[in-house]
């Protein structure tokens, strides 16, 4: 009787770290495409030193949260999502508005695919 109440524990502990573990996936990502959405809207409406300072920002968090999220999701979609938020903030100028917002999609199909990594399963 004592191994089956075990394994109960054991399984409704291993649902609590998947459902948090989600949580954390979609929240982090979450915040981070609005973020660079923000920064891009900023660039859009002319405020270049506030977009730049809104990619950083984004960049900043997202590195912080790759600490945690190395641990569940592929390394190489962080590094890529990571590389291109750095990039970000170089773009945000009066006459890279083009490259700007294929870059921001960019990053936003990336953040897309990180979660959809880690998500699909469920």
């Amino acid at each position: 009787m004592k191994r089956n109440l075990y394994a109960a524990v054991l399984l409704v502990l291993v649902c609590a770290v998947v459902i948090a573990s989600s949580r954390f996936v979609t929240s982090a990502t979450d915040q981070t495409r609005q973020q660079v959405q923000m920064a891009y809207q900023a660039a859009l409406n002319g405020d270049f030193d506030i977009a730049r300072n809104a990619y950083r920002s984004a960049a900043d968090q997202c590195r912080q949260n790759s600490r945690l999220l190395y641990l569940m999701v592929r390394r190489s979609l962080l590094d890529e999502i990571n590389e291109s938020l750095a990039l970000l903030s170089n773009y945000a100028q009066a006459d890279n508005m083009a490259d700007l917002g294929v870059e921001t999609s960019r990053v936003t199909e990336q953040l897309d695919q990180l979660q959809d990594s880690f998500l699909a399963v469920f």
